[in-house]
């Protein structure tokens, strides 16, 4: 079947690659699939001067140039702009705290070329995926409905769970990602990661600001990320101490 232009050629093109692939590497991926398998496609079709003649209507002719912005207008539109504003799949940020827990990296590059390799490599989680029935080409297309287009991609998740998890590379905290959460209680680790930084901002916390603590998680665990929580508590901690402070002023008067 005739592309109608070259943004169709260049995302038929992708759906072949089973692959990640970055920008540069679809550039040079695409004059190859034109003058390879698009090419003998015609030409059983119809013959060769049909497909130069077809290839002048798609504003693509053998100038590299028209190439490359044939996959610029492509990769902007199914990619640059999707990206923008549209959040990645929970799904990954699960799968980079297996590799964590599996694998107990020591450094966000160490931590990005495992998720790369477990995403990426067959035997891994595309075998997972798979199964039976599914092909590599479809795996691929998956990912990038999750939100995985490119390697960049990769790092940009691994990036912003490790916003969630700054002590991602610490033995200790690894022990604890790999801890099953006790029944009936949701989300333990995270309840027990967000004690010992409170334990961390102020030793020695009182029973009253432990209890605190574990208001804040069970209120707001569905609305603020680790982060926000461990704010907040800081919050009703220096309100505390201020408090006191104004307290013990006014007795001194």
């Amino acid at each position: 079947m005739l592309a109608k232009n070259a943004c169709e050629l260049v995302g038929r093109f992708f759906e072949q690659c089973n692959g990640v692939l970055e920008k540069e590497q679809l550039k040079q991926g695409f004059i190859h699939y034109v003058f390879s398998t698009y090419q003998e496609h015609i030409v059983r079709e119809y013959d060769l001067d049909f497909f130069h003649d077809h290839l002048v209507e798609l504003r693509l002719s053998n100038c590299r140039k028209d190439f490359d912005l044939a996959v610029e207008e492509w990769y902007a539109t199914h990619c640059e702009c999707e990206a923008e504003g549209e959040d990645y799949h929970d799904l990954l940020f699960q799968l980079v705290k297996e590799i964590v827990v599996h694998y107990k990296p020591q450094s966000r590059d160490e931590l990005v070329k495992n998720m790369s390799l477990y995403l990426t490599s067959p035997g891994q989680y595309m075998e997972r995926w798979r199964g039976k029935e599914r092909t590599a080409s479809m795996y691929f297309q998956y990912l990038y409905k999750l939100g995985i287009r490119t390697y960049l991609d990769i790092e940009a998740v691994v990036d912003a769970w490790l916003i969630e998890h700054p002590d991602a590379f610490d033995e200790h905290h690894q022990n604890l990602l790999a801890q099953p959460p006790r029944r009936g209680r949701p989300n333990n680790l995270e309840l027990a990661v967000l004690m010992e930084k409170a334990l961390e901002m102020k030793p020695g916390l009182t029973e009253r600001e432990k209890e605190r603590m574990r208001k804040i998680y069970y209120y707001h665990r569905n609305t603020l990320t680790t982060l926000g929580m461990i704010e907040k508590f800081k919050n009703y901690i220096d309100k505390s101490d201020d408090d006191i402070a104004n307290t013990g002023s006014i007795q001194v008067m």
